[in-house]
């Protein structure tokens, strides 16, 4: 199945009527892929998933990284796959931990202050990245060659039509990232796609 946004705002709207009805402790997710670029309308197209980077802790305002989701949220999830018959291709990771390793390797500096804040309901709470964190992130996306998504990652890059100071920026943070040598090539190449030649060379 494929959502767009006011589909994945309805199933998510349900998940949190599920935790209040379970009783589960409020949960703060911070978020990313094509969730977040259809929740801030920053692009009209369908996704399958809702990519959870961590946990949003507030009193150290920064994302914390999660390995799994607890016992009781699962449940709620798999509450909501069960009233969906759609969402069984899926299954409980139509919300997934995906993107988590990006926790541990460093979001771009100061994300934070660009983070859009959505209160689904009385039980979950959304932290969005914004367009420009958005934007590197799919950049380190579709630079991935072996990424069974890698197109997707690249229209999605495209669609936000990023200016080269925005790609240069994108670029900067991801020099910092473990395996940036290792995708450098492919890097280039995405740039050189967007029609970047010149950005592209400095690569």
């Amino acid at each position: 199945m494929e959502m767009f946004r006011d589909a994945i705002l309805r199933l998510l709207q349900e998940l949190d009527q599920w935790m209040e009805l379970e009783n589960c402790p409020p949960v703060d997710w911070v978020v990313c892929g094509g969730a977040a670029l259809g929740l801030l309308e920053l692009q009209d197209r369908p996704t399958r998933d809702v990519d959870v980077l961590g946990r949003w802790d507030e009193t150290v305002l920064d994302v914390v990284g999660i390995e799994t989701f607890p016992e009781e949220m699962v449940a709620c999830i798999n509450r909501v796959v069960a009233n969906h018959p759609e969402l069984a291709g899926m299954g409980q990771n139509w919300i997934n931990l995906g993107p988590r390793a990006l926790v541990q390797a460093g979001l771009p500096k100061g994300f934070v202050d660009r983070l859009h804040v959505l209160r689904v309901g009385n039980k979950l709470t959304l932290h969005l990245l914004g367009r420009r964190d958005l934007l590197a992130l799919k950049l380190y996306a579709a630079a991935d060659e072996h990424g069974p998504r890698q197109e997707i990652h690249f229209a999605d890059l495209k669609g936000l039509a990023p200016t080269y100071d925005e790609l240069d920026w994108a670029l900067e943070w991801l020099r910092t990232l473990r395996d940036f040598e290792e995708k450098r090539p492919v890097v280039k190449h995405v740039i050189e796609r967007l029609g970047y030649e010149d950005l592209a060379y400095y690569v």
